[in-house]
This record gives structure tokens, C-alpha cells and sequence, in this order.
């Protein structure tokens, strides 16, 4: 009896053990909402299943969300929409199956999958969010942002050259558009196509670059066959069913073979980034390719602490399709605390790589003895969230970019509209400010960690820093039509606020970069500084370092160097290609204006004979 007792109690254990081993991997298991069995594989949408399943992650307290491998199409009929003015991309209702707002300790976890978006949409919108993991999937659209097609004709004298297309497009009244993916229904069939111009489905060409099909890069010197401006620049003729006859005001036509990319028109062509990042903190985005996106491929603004490893904006592997993203490939505007990128590939994109930088405010009128009103002009940055109270600012002269005031503290903050907000000051400001001075917020900027990266193929420019926190660019392999790097801040146009303060720029590979024909330099560092005002009362930016660089160069430009107190140029080599024929011979390989406690040693300038030189140096 004693026996069979104790083998009673023991089976009584081990049923309780085996119940609460199987409860906690039950819940172990629970604790990610899984896809698999929601029906998204046999649906053509799958947008509001997504939409549910977050809502329900909310309520019930899921730690994350998880798609089985697959290929998933999204539409925006039934996704969720909201206001978002987002800076420096065009600001408008934003329909999005990814409605991250207000979501703490969260995964979203793609499973490897390919997600595939049709029409206006913004894929995630990200917003006061907490502790967010990103990972493991691509994004990509059915229809893109674009339009591209082949040069298979031209004639010079008539100044026209014939485009055999490769994406959708019309042509009428003369004029060519390109057309954007749009809900279907009956009424659209019926009706749509009458107000797809005014709703910018159709788009005038607009912001046109030639690209090289065998170096999948822009094209040599492209400004005498293009012009990434405003203009509409072309009359347009359909030939067949897809080829269009252009004419051109620009110095010669495009060579034949060549490829023709427009990104439609200005301040309508930045409405669809991939990822939109506001007011967020702790957040890392791993294993994503973005092979297309209708403006960035992510902004961030308001934010801190944001890690992308592995985060690449790729051509799709197999795609005849030339262009990325519409804009950067990233952008950080007025963050905080630590943005870290590594192991990223950033290619083909039509602008730069990443840019981290603040944003200046302008003085629009001093209101009394401690409150301005400030405004935000520039049309990508309309309702730009520039500051709050509690935050940290100093004024600056609008014609020199130097302070003019000590930190100020924001007490209130007041809007009045879009562009015009009055700001309150913890000191008085009436004898300091003056109309069109800069208002820098100093508590919003990011130093960064920039390493094992490659950028190549791209329109535009690689990095672009303007902080005044370290920043440590390392291990990087940069490879863009403009400048390589780009350390500037301006008052004119963009208003990208941060002086450079101890930025690191070690171990890098710059290879053929200015093959566009832009006067730069691939390292440039260049305040937008009224020279006369500026060069008496102080310098820009302070302890720039630049070590031990590889500089594959076919032209002359190396550094342009402006208003820099603290400026080392050590141990770096200068190895000349035969790549592209020098646009500019006759520049100076290092430019140096207004700069103190400079220092240039121990480089190399190894020429294609294999014979040394020294550096050719312009200083004042």
C-alpha cells in the first residue's frame, strides 16, 4: 500500500510538472501573435488582417507580431489613414497597414518575407513608440515612383531623342506623365482617369537624370544631357504603343543605350517613404531590404537611439528597374542619444545615403523681451515639430551661421499655423535676435556611430553630417556621383543646423566619386557663410579629423575645407584612376579657406604611372 501511494503521488507530480512545462510553452509561444493561421495566404490583401491583428496585439499585450515566409500583397482600400506632416518629404493623409503609434517592447518580425505595396501608401508609420524591433523581411511596389525607359534614338540637331519605356506612363496635350498605381473600381474606370492629373496619379515629368545601363550609376557628366531641376522640360510624342519621342532643352541629348529616369513633379514626388520614425525612442531595424520606396527610404525626426544593421536600400536581384528610393535612402532630422548604422548597402537611390542633421528655424519677428516668432519657410518643412518646452537653443546670425546668444531655455510654445509659430524664452532675446537670424535647438542633435557600410551608384551624395556630437564614420565603402561626404549648414534653402564637433572620419574607401561634373570636392566641407561677414568673427565647424583613408580619384578634388577650427588631414592615400576623364584638372587636390590649427601630414599621391607626388594645397 505504501508503494502504490507513493507512485500515486509521484504520477501526481510529474502530471503537474508535465501541465505546467506544456502551460509555459504555451504561453511562450503566445506571447508573438502568429500569422500562419490567419488566412493571409489566401487573400489578395492583406492590409486589414494586419491592421486587426496589431489592434489586437495592443489590447492583449502581445510582445510581438510574426508572418510566416511568404509573399504578401498590400493595398491601401482598407487601410487606416493619418495626418502626418513629415520633414523634408511632402506632408498629407498617409494611409499605412503598420500603424505602430504608441506600442512599447514590440517585434515586428517578417519571417523573411517579401511585402509588396500598391499605390499611396506608406508602408510603417512608427510614433511614439517605445523599444520597436524591426526585422527580417523587403518592401517593394508593384508600380514605382518612376519613370524609366531606354534611349533608343536621338537626333542632336533636332534636339529630340526617342525613349522605348519600360514603366507606365501616358502622353497627352504634348506633354508626357508618369502614372502611379490606383485603386480600381467601376467609378475609377469610368471617372478616375479625369482628376488622376489634379490627384497626382499623373505626374509631369519632372527632376530627370540620365543613367548609365552598364555602370547602373548616373551617367558621366550628366549635366549636359539632364538637369535634376524644376522644370518640365520636355514635348513629348508617342511613336508606338511604348516608345515616346522627347525634345530637349538641355546642351545635347542623351546617347543612345542610355537610360532616362524621372522622378515626376517637385513637392508632389516625397509622399510615400518606407519608413516614417516620429517621437520614438529605441529602435532597431535588422534585416530589411527596401528595393523601392515614393520618397525616403527612412526619415526619422524627434527620435532617439535608432540602430539599422543590415538595413539596405538594393535593387531587387533580377529587376530591370534602375532606381531605389525616390529621395535618401535615410534621413535623421533633429534626433537625439545614438544613431548607429553598420553593415547597410545604399545603392541607386536618387539623392544621398543618410543625412543627420538639425534644423534651423528662422527669426520672423521679435514679438517682446523674451518671445520670437519663428518660421519654418522651406515647403518640405511645413508644421516641422521644431522644439517644446524644456528644450535648449541658441540663436545665430543668419549671415555668418556663429552664435549670437548663450542657451536659452524654451518656456511655451505656440502655433499659429503651418509655417509660423511664437517661441518663449526663459531670458530676454529683444537686444540678441534679429529678423532672419537661425534658432538652432541644441538638445535635438544626434552623434553617430557610421561603420562597415557601402554606398554606390546614387545620385547625389554619400553622407551628410551636421551635428554637433561625435560622429564617427569608419570602414566605409563610398562610391556616389557628387561628394562622398558632405559636412555644410545653411541658412538659405534646407536650413540643416549642426556645426561638425569632433567628427572622425577613419579608414574609409572613396572610389570614383564627382563623376557627375559638380564643382566639389569628395570630401566638402562647405558653411553657407557670407564669406566677408564670417571670416573676422569665428569659425564654423571644430576638430574634424581625417585618417587613413583610401582615395581612388580620377579628378583633382580631394577636400574643400571651410571655417573649420581643428582640421587634421594625416595618413591618407590618394591612389589616381583612369575610371572618367578629370572634369576639373586644374583644381587643387586640398582647398583650405579660413581654417586654423590645420594640419596635412604624412599623406600619398600615388599617379596611374606608379610614381609618387606630393598633394597639390590651395590655402589662405
Amino acid at each position: 500500500m505504501k508503494q502504490i501511494l507513493l507512485l500515486a503521488i509521484a504520477g501526481i507530480v510529474f502530471l503537474r510538472c508535465e501541465s505546467t512545462s506544456k502551460k509555459t510553452e504555451q504561453n511562450r509561444s503566445t506571447t508573438y501573435y502568429d500569422l500562419s493561421n490567419s488566412g493571409i495566404t489566401e487573400t489578395d490583401d492583406i492590409t486589414p488582417i494586419v491592421v486587426e491583428a496589431l489592434e489586437k496585439c495592443k489590447e492583449e499585450g502581445y510582445e510581438g507580431i510574426r508572418f510566416p515566409k511568404g509573399t504578401y500583397h498590400f493595398y491601401p482600400t482598407y487601410a487606416p489613414d493619418f495626418y502626418a506632416a513629415i520633414t523634408n518629404n511632402d506632408n498629407g493623409l498617409k494611409r499605412t497597414p503598420f500603424p505602430i503609434f504608441n506600442f512599447k517592447d514590440f517585434h515586428i518580425d517578417g519571417g523573411g518575407s517579401e511585402f509588396i505595396f500598391h499605390g499611396k501608401m506608406v508602408p510603417f508609420i512608427i510614433e511614439e513608440s517605445n523599444n520597436i524591433r524591426v526585422s527580417d523581411f523587403s518592401i517593394d511596389w508593384e508600380v514605382p515612383f518612376f519613370a524609366q525607359g531606354t534611349v533608343i534614338g536621338n537626333d542632336a540637331n533636332a534636339k529630340t531623342f526617342d525613349v522605348q519605356m519600360e514603366t507606365p506612363y501616358i502622353v497627352e496635350d504634348n506633354r508626357i506623365y508618369l502614372t502611379i498605381e490606383r485603386e480600381d473600381s467601376p467609378y475609377e474606370q469610368k471617372f478616375g482617369h479625369k482628376y488622376a492629373k489634379q490627384e497626382k496619379y499623373h505626374q509631369r515629368l519632372g527632376q530627370n537624370i540620365i543613367w548609365d545601363r552598364s555602370t547602373k550609376a548616373p551617367i558621366y557628366k550628366h549635366g549636359l544631357y539632364s538637369g535634376f531641376d524644376n522644370s518640365y522640360f520636355f514635348e513629348a510624342k508617342a511613336l508606338t504603343d511604348n516608345t515616346v519621342r522627347l525634345t530637349s532643352k538641355y546642351r545635347k541629348v542623351p546617347p543612345i543605350g542610355s537610360v532616362f529616369i524621372s522622378k515626376g513633379e517637385y513637392l508632389n514626388n516625397r509622399e510615400n517613404p518606407g519608413f516614417r520614425v516620429f517621437k520614438s525612442n529605441d529602435l532597431l531595424f535588422q534585416n530589411i531590404n527596401v528595393y523601392h520606396a515614393g520618397a525616403m527610404g527612412l526619415i526619422a525626426e524627434r527620435s532617439a537611439d535608432i540602430t539599422l544593421n543590415g538595413f539596405n536600400v538594393v535593387l531587387r536581384e533580377g529587376s530591370n528597374r534602375l532606381i531605389t528610393t525616390i529621395a535618401d535612402a535615410t534621413h535623421f532630422c533633429n534626433c537625439k542619444g545614438l544613431i548607429t548604422i553598420t553593415n547597410c548597402t545604399f545603392e541607386n537611390m536618387l539623392d544621398d545615403a543618410t543625412n543627420v542633421h538639425g534644423t534651423y528655424a528662422r527669426v520672423k519677428k521679435i514679438i517682446s523681451d523674451h518671445q520670437v516668432a519663428y518660421e519654418t519657410y522651406h515647403p518640405h518643412q511645413k508644421d516641422y515639430f521644431f522644439g517644446a518646452k524644456g528644450d535648449s537653443i541658441r540663436i545665430v546670425d543668419h549671415h555668418t551661421l556663429l552664435p549670437k546668444s548663450e542657451i536659452l531655455i524654451i518656456e511655451d510654445v505656440k502655433r499659429i499655423n503651418e509655417k509660423v509659430s511664437i517661441l518663449s524664452f526663459n531670458k530676454p532675446i529683444k537686444d540678441i535676435a534679429q529678423e532672419f537670424d537661425g534658432i538652432d535647438n541644441v538638445s535635438w542633435h544626434a552623434s553617430a556611430k557610421i561603420e562597415n557600410n557601402t554606398v554606390r551608384n546614387n545620385r547625389a551624395r554619400g553622407f551628410l553630417i551636421s551635428t554637433t556630437r561625435k560622429v564617427a564614420v569608419r570602414n566605409n565603402n563610398i562610391s556616389s556621383q557628387m561628394a562622398a561626404m558632405r559636412m555644410s549648414g545653411d541658412l538659405e534653402l534646407w536650413n540643416e543646423s549642426g556645426p561638425c564637433d569632433s567628427l572622425l572620419i577613419e579608414n574609409n574607401q572613396f572610389v570614383n566619386n564627382l563623376h557627375g561634373g559638380n564643382k566639389q570636392a569628395i570630401l566638402l566641407i562647405d558653411p553657407e557663410q557670407e564669406l566677408h561677414e564670417s571670416e573676422s568673427k569665428g569659425y564654423y565647424h571644430k576638430d574634424i579629423i581625417i585618417r587613413n583613408n583610401d582615395f581612388y580619384a580620377f579628378d583633382s578634388p580631394v577636400l574643400k575645407a571651410h571655417s573649420v577650427d581643428g582640421l587634421v588631414f594625416e595618413a591618407n592615400r590618394v591612389i589616381q584612376t583612369d575610371t572618367y576623364e578629370p572634369i576639373f584638372p586644374d583644381e587643387p587636390n586640398l582647398k583650405i579657406t579660413h581654417c586654423k590649427n590645420v594640419t596635412i601630414k604624412d599623406n600619398t599621391y600615388k599617379l596611374l604611372t606608379g610614381e609618387y607626388t606630393d598633394l597639390s594645397v590651395d590655402t589662405d
